[in-house]
């Protein structure tokens, strides 16, 4: 009975979703189960019970230093966050608890931390805020769609027949043609943002993501303004994706050609544009499927940054402010999310889309 109760809290501990890591005082670790290998994403060799601790988390210096303080008598922490760097550069934040084991004579035995990756939780949090925001949106602009289209489709028919009776009048006739232009473009302006608040009804199928990637290179590259070097890091073992094929595709040549508009910004720079594809956060039990598109346009200024991704913003003269709120509405349709790293030297969005059996 006592070993069928030991055998049931072996698998408790290593099956269990949250990280669990404990160190003893002589440095080593003494016990890892399998979400902590999988979050700090180091081989499981390196990560081995008996293995000296420090080299195997090196790549985390905080950790270390966090673990090197509770191991010299700091006081425990409970539900606590640390921020730290996984080894493809890709920011990990941990909720975590650290207590330490008591030993004889109060001294110190180890000590024990439980943590999670909040990026699932967090991407769930702005899934949620961002349905409430387009639920919100699609009722005002429902309101809205139906006072403009009609005035709209109006000015355009009488544009049209004060051309026809200016045909004699170059100067006024030019003007008139500017006029319609505009409002051909508020026309196509209220479409689209009516397009974007409808709700997207998912059809799934497998795919090879790395061949829709190309597909949208190839779309987004003839539409680039100046020729574009491409990198490109494809995992070598990567699964079917289970996902709607032609809008993951709208959302990738979205972000190539905002990637490409970036990059035209810089006329002095040689446009080089990064793609990726790879599984997150360990090849072994992966949860999502992360796509990259990166380039060298000189990043994103602090001062927009949190509001690139809200619809209808933009920076762009002629832009309508639902290219990159297009490509987040379709990553939390499929249960994803879209991130963003930028720097002065370019930027890096990445899709995050959950696989088919995971609880991301």
């Amino acid at each position: 009975m006592a070993a069928g109760r030991a055998d049931f809290a072996a698998a408790v501990w290593e099956h269990s979703a949250s990280g669990m890591l404990a160190i003893d005082a002589e440095g080593a670790i003494a016990l890892i189960n399998a979400a902590a290998r999988r979050v700090l994403d180091v081989p499981e060799e390196a990560l081995a019970p008996g293995s000296p601790w420090e080299p195997a988390l090196a790549h985390h210096p905080a950790l270390v230093r966090l673990l090197r303080e509770a191991l010299a008598g700091r006081p425990p922490l409970s539900r606590a966050e640390l921020s730290l760097l996984r080894p493809d550069g890709a920011p990990l934040t941990l909720g975590f608890s650290l207590t330490p084991v008591p030993g004889p004579s109060r001294t110190l035995r180890g000590v024990v931390l439980l943590f999670r990756d909040l990026a699932p939780i967090e991407r769930s949090g702005e899934r949620v805020r961002l349905q409430q925001r387009l639920a919100a949106l699609g009722e005002m602009a429902a309101g809205l769609a139906h006072e403009l289209r009609n005035p709209l489709a109006g000015m355009e028919v009488l544009a049209g027949l004060l051309e026809r009776r200016l045909a004699e009048d170059s100067e006024s006739l030019e003007l008139v043609r500017e006029l319609r232009g505009q409002l051909r473009r508020m026309s196509e302006t209220v479409t689209a943002s009516l397009d974007f608040l409808r709700p997207l009804a998912l059809r799934r199928e497998p795919f090879d993501p790395v061949e829709l990637l190309e597909e949208a290179v190839g779309i987004a590259l003839s539409r680039a303004p100046r020729p574009v070097q491409i990198e490109r890091r494809y995992a070598t073992v990567l699964p079917k994706l289970e996902a709607d094929r032609q809008l993951l595709g709208v959302a990738l040549v979205n972000l190539l050609v905002n990637a490409c508009e970036a990059m035209s910004a810089l006329p002095e720079a040689v446009p080089q544009l990064g793609l990726a594809i790879d599984l997150g956060p360990g090849l072994e039990l992966a949860r999502e499927l992360r796509i990259a598109v990166g380039d060298n346009g000189g990043g994103i200024p602090d001062e927009i940054r949190d509001r690139i991704f809200d619809p209808f913003f933009t920076t762009k003269e002629s832009g309508t402010g639902i290219g990159l709120a297009t490509v987040q509405k379709i990553a939390a349709a499929h249960g994803g999310s879209l991130s963003l790293e930028s720097s002065g030297e370019g930027s890096v969005f990445r899709i995050h889309l959950p696989l088919a059996g995971s609880d991301a």
